[in-house]
């Protein structure tokens, strides 16, 4: 059966619906559960790089992307909440993001920094979803290499 979504608008004014997204998700026992955040930008109208561009760079993909998964069991083991970042900044994402001063916060344990794979963050079992989401909206910006009027889409599952 193929997987349906939903998609909604998202800004920095309007979060309550993707933390409430969140909040009704923060365990799912059997499967994991994500959220995806991009930048609302027309596709077509962005250069994504050559094929062969995308094999051999160290970097990530030219729109951002932050994905968090909930916290789920797989195989009896317990598997805490993950947010991902996926980006073109390189090896120079954790500079870029403390330059225009938005830190990490220091329960989120950093599993990954990879230049082209992105950031992998561990979240406490105690986290907020609105510093999740601020986080997000956040980052975005800072990594995107191309402007936008800070319009986002969140797009999730529908189960």
């Amino acid at each position: 059966m193929k997987t349906r979504y939903r998609t909604i608008q998202l800004s920095e004014d309007a979060i309550e619906t993707s933390i409430a997204v969140i909040n009704d998700h923060l365990y799912e026992p059997d499967s994991i559960f994500w959220v995806n955040i991009e930048p609302d930008v027309d596709r077509n109208n962005i250069h994504t790089g050559s094929i062969f561009w995308r094999a051999f760079s160290s970097r990530g993909p030219m729109i951002p992307k932050f994905t968090w998964v909930s916290a789920s069991t797989s195989r009896g083991n317990y598997q805490p909440a993950q947010v991902g970042l996926t980006h073109p900044t390189g090896s120079a994402v954790l500079g870029r993001l403390k330059d225009f001063k938005i830190e990490i916060p220091k329960q989120w344990i950093l599993q990954q920094d990879h230049p082209k794979r992105g950031l992998v963050i561990q979240l406490p079992d105690d986290y907020d979803a609105k510093d999740v989401i601020t986080f997000a909206l956040s980052a975005i910006p800072v990594l995107s290499p191309f402007e936008f009027d800070n319009q986002f889409t969140l797009k999730y599952p529908i189960q």
